[in-house]
């Protein structure tokens, strides 16, 4: 089984590529911002896990209900 580190190192490297290629490949801005998006979400998923209920996701969550 891996472990979460190995899956979420994997996850925010390929974005990071994936980052890389749109720019280098001169894909509109909104292919990139999206690209982009796509890092912020797996990097606040990120620290979530590490911090719970001080992350700013969590945070978020519960003070958009």
């Amino acid at each position: 089984m891996k472990s979460y580190d190995e899956i979420v190192g994997k996850l925010i490297t390929s974005a990071m590529d994936m980052e890389r290629f749109v720019i280098e490949s001169g894909e509109p801005l909104y292919v990139r911002d999206g690209v982009r998006e796509i890092l912020r979400r797996i990097n606040k998923l990120d620290e979530y896990m590490a911090y719970g209920a001080d992350s700013t996701l969590f945070n978020e969550m519960v003070n958009n209900q």
